[in-house]
């Protein structure tokens, strides 16, 4: 019999590595020391291409049937210009409440254990799928912030750009939408008065009634992390890309399982320094067009271009040019 794999964390990344182990016959146990079902963070929006890694994972029926909302468009908001265009391919929006809780007990019943507590140091090869890293320098930090809200519902995911941050929303299950977005921790006093001054923005939300309070994370850092020695990382422990990409959910779970296969390879007989640098090389070449085009459009906002920009290129080069490669 093959030994336990340990994985730290059980969010989508650590749940899609269990998944992908439990499939090719390995033991995965997952560290999670926190209590599911439970709100995470998110735009809480799945890329047309999620799906696909879903069905590779064997749980892509199990997702529909929580019946998430369809997502068919997209929607840019400046301050005095607004885009609207289809996407290439219809995405959904579920909230983390849902998703996370589902995914964890797939990968149970598939076979992965599940132990409530923290793993700080794994005595051998573990896959690291924990949280986001973090900055200390104050100043212009950014921080995440999300609720829940009930009222009229859009088809499209939408952004909202203004001074110092974005914010998106989402259809969800049951009707109602995500408010997620990121902003300079100055500006995060009073997150519904923030809204308020963005005048498109309080007209969207004006008939929609907040149901959850606001939940703020951060600070946040973008970009790929440095290696922790003897850990294969996976989701934004491997690459934190800006959240406007929209594409977080579908890093997550294809870089767990990735980060899965790369495990069960380690366990045939493969050196795993090879399988942590081969890890990292596909993660690095998945974001990488994702972290250009994220440098060039926050360029683009801070220098007061992006406006005019959004409003010359078709809708599906900008859709495009924020996925992942």
């Amino acid at each position: 019999m093959p030994d336990p794999i340990p994985i730290i964390g059980g969010g989508p990344a650590g749940a899609a590595a269990a998944l992908a182990i439990a499939r090719g016959g390995g033991r995965p146990v997952i560290y999670e020391k926190s209590r599911f079902p439970r709100q995470k963070l998110c735009g809480e929006f799945f890329t047309p291409e999620a799906l696909p890694v879903l069905e590779e994972l064997g749980v892509a029926d199990g997702f529909l049937s929580l019946r998430p909302a369809r997502v068919t468009h997209a929607e840019l908001n400046f301050a005095r210009r607004h885009r609207r265009f289809p996407l290439p391919e219809a995405g959904c929006g579920l909230s983390r409440y849902a998703f996370d809780d589902f995914l964890l007990r797939a990968a149970v019943e598939r076979g992965a254990k599940l132990r409530p507590e923290r793993l700080v140091k794994p005595s051998g090869p573990a896959v690291w799928a924990v949280g986001r890293s973090i900055i200390s320098t104050r100043g212009r930090r950014a921080f995440g912030f999300k609720a829940h809200f009930s009222g009229p519902a859009n088809d499209a995911v939408e952004i909202y750009f203004f001074d110092g941050g974005y914010c998106g929303l989402c259809p969800i299950e049951g009707g109602k939408t995500n408010v997620c977005g990121l902003a300079c921790e100055n500006l995060l006093f009073d997150v519904d008065r923030l809204l308020c001054g963005v005048p498109r923005l309080a007209a969207r939300l004006a008939p929609l009634e907040r149901l959850t309070l606001w939940h703020i994370a951060g600070p946040l850092r973008f970009g790929m992390p440095a290696s922790a020695p003897g850990l294969l990382a996976a989701g934004d422990a491997a690459c934190f890309v800006d959240p406007f990409t929209g594409s977080g959910l579908l890093g997550a779970v294809q870089t767990g399982a990735w980060a899965g296969a790369e495990v069960l390879d380690a366990a045939q007989g493969l050196h795993w320094s090879r399988c942590c640098a081969r890890q990292r090389r596909r993660c690095a070449g998945f974001y990488r067009r994702q972290l250009a085009t994220t440098v060039l459009i926050r360029r683009a906002l801070d220098l007061g271009f992006a406006e005019s920009i959004a409003g010359l290129l078709p809708g599906s080069l900008l859709f495009r040019l924020t996925r992942p490669g």
